[in-house]
């Protein structure tokens, strides 16, 4: 029994300075509630999109809540929407949206992604979804931009640059220093 109380005291110390788990680990983490365009079948937009609530979504251990801040009208995200785009979102319920910058709201508690509230990202590759106020991705989908760029360039520069890139690459024989425009 004395050997057994002379334990007691190196038990009580290691629980005591045993670290404590994160409150974001002890509780799940969900997004705000959102808005979002919404569709559940393929058609002209002006039939088949329309604004809903969305309850909030859990951020689950490596997931990032992002507050859109602007998200682009592309011709491919009307294509997406018409069902004629070769890439396109799974049905019923798909959030329309394929780019845009948004500012971190929240980050699961196992994110190792240099990521935290605040930050401006932009989801890259593009992703499905950005037409709505907070959506919840993994942390590899999210990459930083820093805030000093204007809201309209951060939130474009995924689709339509790289478009123009590739047509310069693929059919302009340029020359270093010939201007392309």
């Amino acid at each position: 029994m004395a050997s057994a109380l002379r334990l007691l005291p190196s038990t009580a110390t290691r629980l005591r300075f045993r670290p404590r788990l994160p409150l974001s680990t002890a509780a799940s983490l969900f997004s705000p509630p959102s808005k979002a365009v919404l569709y559940d079948q393929h058609g002209p937009p002006d039939q088949v999109l329309r604004v809903e609530d969305v309850p909030p979504v859990e951020l689950g251990e490596r997931g990032v809540c992002v507050k859109m801040l602007a998200a682009p009208i592309n011709p491919s995200d009307i294509n997406r929407v018409q069902g004629v785009y070769p890439v396109r979102p799974p049905l019923p319920a798909a959030v329309a949206g394929y780019e845009g910058v948004g500012q971190v709201h929240a980050v699961g508690p196992a994110v190792t992604r240099p990521l935290s509230p605040g930050d401006w990202v932009i989801p890259s590759p593009p992703s499905f979804g950005t037409w709505q106020t907070y959506i919840v991705k993994p942390e590899d989908v999210w990459h930083k931009v820093r805030d000093d760029v204007p809201v309209e360039y951060a939130a474009t520069v995924t689709v339509n640059p790289l478009t123009a890139l590739r047509m310069l690459q693929d059919f302009v024989k340029l020359k270093p220093g010939e201007p392309c425009a």
